[in-house]
């Protein structure tokens, strides 16, 4: 019995330790304008939020970034391709699963 007590604890901190990973991130990243994609015209009828691609303009900042976008209200009028911005990255592991992609936003974007 005492056997099986010691191998559940065991179990259990391994659990923790495999599920507890990652955790938040967030700090001011610079972007280069890659893309600018208007609105689209959803099923609903209602119009879809433009986006801006995006590549880093600096090295991979504490958290690796991945295919970077933002929506087009998240920066500032009149951006175009080749403008270079400075946006607040958040970046939360929601899942605390260690497969599992962690949430990424990009706001608050301002020309550099």
């Amino acid at each position: 019995m005492k056997a099986f007590r010691t191998g559940v604890v065991v179990v259990s901190i391994g659990f923790l330790a495999a599920c507890g990973g990652g955790g938040d991130w967030s700090g001011d990243v610079r972007f280069e304008v890659t893309a600018v994609k208007p609105g689209e015209d959803l099923v609903s009828g209602q119009r879809g939020p433009g986006r801006v691609s995006l590549k880093l303009d600096q090295d991979q900042p504490g958290s690796p970034i991945s295919d970077p976008w933002a929506h087009l209200d998240q920066v500032p009028p009149g951006t175009a391709v080749g403008d270079k911005l400075v946006c607040t990255v958040h970046k939360r592991d929601e899942s605390k699963l260690d497969d599992a992609e962690a949430v990424q936003t990009i706001r608050a974007c301002r020309k550099a």
